[in-house]
């Protein structure tokens, strides 16, 4: 099978190539391909290809500015392009298609989907070439027909394009109804007469110049132009004559208005965008606010921009101003609330936009206070647009003419419109700030005063039961013969208490100083921590024959002595909480997205898992003391300790069948 064209592949991801290539080559197109938009210019120059697959985001220069550059070459403007991208965004797509791209792929590729609208498109290409040299063809007929013009007559009238023909002198010779419209002339009236004369705005405008082109060079021109005196945008095509030219024409004033409002609406779309990222940019409410006025004046080269604050009494002031030199400032200044009546102010409630191109206009109902206020600032224009925040009236957003009246655009009071959306928005997320700062600091100094209250009351409560305790033991060794049973007793349980008295505080005073008395986190062996706990409770693991294992364990950063002590309590939870059986501990550490998973497991009593929760709050207990001994504060203290570490913990138990306890650590790398 004959090749069925060339195709240049322009793509820096080799893969990207390597498909392309394969799924193309095998459909017997001859492929040439580039890695960067350099290459890719130099090899469209010299090949000519019959198509062109362009990937957008390249280095150095990336697709758009390849495109513009193969458009502004004569060689190459011609040839098909076909814009490859991951963006899937109507904006970029929007600018592929207004700088003259043929088609659009979106990565990843279908190779069916490009295969077809590569043949669709090279198809394309042949039927314009077609088309071309079949309207060449046309053109020397038009010519060689002038001189029959009955014939060419009877064409020109039937034909949809307006058409003149104009001698070597510039006159008028012929014009076809449809010229008449177009030109809002009659033919009569133009028959004989000069172009020039007739239409003299033409002179210094393509128009002339095309013309003249056409006429002295003996070529072909093709235009587009707009003509102010009619207001309407022409396609014009102008061919060398014998006696002169032949000029078919367009009017192509709908089309260009909707590609002008494309434009508008993609230069809105990229200045929003840009704005409301500098807006975004801040949370502070008073940058949020100074921002929005400098962007905006930026945009519209208004002489003053003005954010006015509306207050609850109805009076008002402006709280953010950019104004240019020369022109007096308003902030500061206290809008009376006559000058902004309750009436006055519901219809931007509503959502309504004031356009006052002339403030002095009675036609645009200003009252006369308001007039009077204004030009105390040499205000000539203004645009109005409301900042609404939960459908409320925030206050306004204002743009000033001070030098002349100024009609506003409907693009500008859309923009402006869209910007004060997105104050509204920010100064909402600003205040919420501002109120969740406060909170913040103010439960940073509630919990402050609390530990600090644990610390000095657990401190001070250690003197008075040591010497509770030491008096006590000092009347029993001393009196101990003159004492009856009942009266040891009773002492003994004093002593008791005054010792668990002593165990709570020191708990207390431990889960107080977690977060105030912490060492700085460093890179810590859990290996070696958990073999510092089983140190600190060799004891109690002797005694209750406990047996303790775990896996590798990786290094952490933590504090070290915290990581110890959450280890031992831990372990020591399960020797407390255990079965008839002697405790089993396994202590095991898992690499997870961010975080390191550790499970403590035993074989102890187990809990019922609606208490899963409970057991983490400070005294709350599940047994009573006589059973299982201790304050409730060592599971508060993990917690604390966790928490402490940006970390999570929880328990996994049934009755019966042991706990696991699992917490998170997150891994810096």
């Amino acid at each position: 099978m004959a090749d069925q064209g060339v195709v240049l592949i322009v793509d820096d991801t080799l893969t990207n190539l390597e498909v392309l290539f394969d799924s193309l080559i095998n459909a017997d197109f001859k492929i040439l391909v580039a890695e960067d938009g350099e290459s890719a210019i130099d090899t469209a120059n010299y090949a000519l290809p019959d198509l062109i697959l362009l990937d957008i985001l390249m280095p150095d220069i990336d697709g758009f500015e390849t495109f513009r550059r193969l458009k502004a070459n004569h060689a190459t403007a011609d040839i098909p392009v076909i814009f490859m991208t991951a963006l899937s965004e109507t904006v970029d797509k929007v600018k592929g298609f207004t700088l003259g791209a043929v088609d659009y792929i979106t990565k990843p590729f279908q190779q069916e989907e490009v295969l077809a609208r590569v043949q669709t498109h090279l198809r394309l290409r042949q039927l314009t070439k077609q088309l071309q040299e079949q309207m060449a063809r046309e053109q020397a007929i038009r010519a060689e027909a002038e001189a029959e013009r009955s014939r060419a007559t009877n064409i020109l009238e039937s034909i949809t394009d307006g058409f003149f023909a104009l001698d070597q002198e510039w006159r008028f010779t012929y014009l076809n109804p449809q010229a008449e419209p177009l030109l809002q002339r009659k033919r009569d009236d133009l028959l004989g007469r000069k172009i020039w004369d007739e239409f003299p705005e033409a002179i210094h405008s393509s128009f002339y110049q095309k013309y003249h082109r056409a006429a002295t060079q003996r070529i072909s021109v093709e235009f587009e132009e707009f003509y102010p005196p009619l207001n309407a945008w022409f396609a014009v095509h102008a061919y060398p004559a014998k006696n002169g030219i032949s000029v078919y024409f367009q009017d192509i004033t709908a089309r260009r208005m909707a590609q002008e409002e494309l434009q508008r609406q993609y230069q809105r779309s990229q200045l929003f965008a840009e704005v409301t990222l500098k807006i975004r940019q801040s949370l502070n409410l008073n940058e949020i606010l100074q921002t929005a006025v400098t962007e905006v004046q930026k945009i519209l080269q208004a002489d003053r921009v003005l954010i006015y604050q509306l207050r609850a009494d109805g009076s008002g002031s402006g709280v953010a101003e950019e104004v240019l030199p020369g022109w007096s400032p308003v902030l500061g200044k206290k809008f009376p609330e006559e000058v902004f009546p309750t009436e006055y102010r519901e219809p931007y409630r509503q959502g309504r936009i004031r356009n006052i191109p002339d403030v002095t206009d009675q036609k645009e109902h200003v009252p006369p206070c308001l007039i009077e206020f204004v030009q105390q600032f040499q205000v000539k224009a203004k645009l109005v647009v409301p900042i609404l925040i939960k459908s409320e009236l925030w206050g306004l957003l204002i743009a000033h003419q001070c030098a002349d009246p100024r009609f506003w655009t409907r693009f500008e009071a859309e923009l402006l419109q869209q910007l004060a959306d997105q104050i509204g928005i920010a100064i909402t997320q600003g205040q919420l700030l501002e109120q969740e700062t406060r909170q913040r600091q103010e439960l940073g100094r509630s919990n402050a005063d609390l530990q600090q209250f644990a610390y000095i009351a657990s401190h001070d409560l250690q003197e008075p039961l040591r010497m509770i305790t030491s008096y006590l033991q000092l009347l029993e060794r001393r009196y101990k013969d003159r004492l009856d049973e009942n009266a040891s007793e009773f002492i003994a349980y004093a002593v008791e208490g005054a010792a668990r008295m002593k165990t709570l505080i020191n708990d207390l005073l431990a889960y107080s100083r977690v977060g105030t008395h912490g060492r700085p986190f460093e890179q810590v062996d859990c290996t070696a921590s958990v073999k510092q706990a089983i140190a600190n409770l060799k004891l109690s693991i002797a005694e209750s024959q406990a047996t303790i294992t775990w896996d590798e364990l990786p290094e952490i950063v933590a504090d070290s002595t915290q990581l110890t002590q959450l280890f031992q309590n831990l372990i020591s939870n399960a020797i407390k909480f255990r079965s008839a059986d002697p405790p089993t501990i396994h202590i095991s550490a898992v690499s997870q997205a961010e975080n390191w998973l550790f499970r403590v497991q035993d074989n102890g009593i187990g809990i019922e898992p609606q208490y899963a929760d409970r057991i983490f709050v400070i005294f709350q207990r599940l047994h009573n003391r006589t059973e299982y001994p201790g304050t409730g504060i060592g599971l508060a203290i993990c917690k604390k300790i966790i928490e402490r570490h940006d970390g999570n913990i929880w328990i996994e138990s049934e009755p019966g069948k042991g706990s696991t306890f699992c917490f998170t650590i997150p891994d810096p790398a």
